[in-house]
């Protein structure tokens, strides 16, 4: 990571016993893509917000994304954010890097110390999916707007038919498993730049994944699950949400996701994510 672009963004204090932590999926939760002057206002409240509640030793906070380190600080950029969380989960949750002022651009070298560990690899992920295309005629196409993470690699499922999809879907979902390793399938947001009518086919080792990262993060900062709060927009949130005592769907998620789960945010984007947390904390 480029050390001289994130230098240029506040650091939070390093919270050692937070009485709260928060969760924040990225793209279209935290991050609008279609930016206007009152969500930008609203980012810079919750922003202010986030950081006198770290300031005063209470709050942690981090983002769980499937987009890498480096294109989360593009979008920083573009948006005009200017505040870092303390950690980012980024890859879908198979990389941890930290951003408080005490281990400034660090990774987690617990979360590293577990995933070297698995038997993840670029290759055997190669291998199931041509052993789709070749046993199941089940064609995945490889992403390449998330950039490249050492575990985790993700594709497009075009969708076909219900009845088609429903066995495709649980085809990758078995091949997958017998090969041990875990895959994360999610129906696409146009609204985050992904195709319409596709779902993303992310492989991650096992015991990975947004929902284990808060397990994680919630033994590491000794918070109990009453007190931790996530918020996401789409079906790729969802175990996310479960994970905690206080989840929540932005007001803007995807119908998708609305018809899992019904706790919705007093509104869209940041602005129903500080209403929430104000009225809860």
């Amino acid at each position: 990571m480029d050390a001289n672009k994130i230098t240029k963004f506040k650091q939070v204090k390093d919270v050692r016993n937070p009485s709260t932590i928060v969760f924040f999926d990225f793209d279209e939760t935290y991050y609008p893509h279609e930016l206007n002057p009152h969500r930008y206002d609203k980012l810079r409240e919750l922003e202010n917000y986030l950081l006198n509640q770290s300031e005063e030793g209470k709050l942690v906070f981090g983002w769980v994304t499937g987009s890498s380190v480096e294109s989360a600080m593009d979008k920083m950029e573009t948006g005009g954010l200017s505040l870092l969380p303390h950690f980012i989960a980024s890859s879908l949750g198979t990389e941890i890097t930290y951003f408080h002022e005490n281990s400034f651009n660090k990774k987690d070298r617990e979360w590293k110390g577990f995933l070297d560990q698995t038997i993840f690899s670029p290759a055997l992920v190669d291998r199931i999916v041509k052993s789709l295309e070749e046993e199941h005629s089940i064609f995945l196409k490889a992403q390449t707007n998330l950039g490249d993470a050492p575990y985790k690699k993700n594709f497009y499922y075009q969708e076909e038919s219900s009845s088609v999809d429903e066995i495709n879907l649980d085809t990758i979902r078995k091949n997958a498993y017998h090969n041990g390793i875990a895959v994360n399938i999610n129906k696409c947001n146009p609204l985050a730049g992904d195709p319409e009518d596709s779902y993303d086919i992310d492989f991650i080792p096992l015991g990975t994944g947004k929902e284990e990262i808060v397990a994680f993060m919630l033994r590491k900062y000794q918070v109990n699950k009453a007190n931790a709060f996530a918020f996401g927009d789409s079906g790729n949130d969802l175990r996310m949400l479960h994970a905690v005592g206080n989840g929540f769907l932005v007001a803007n998620a995807t119908e998708e996701a609305k018809s899992k789960y019904s706790k919705q945010s007093l509104g869209s984007y940041s602005e129903g994510i500080l209403h929430t947390l104000r009225s809860l904390n």
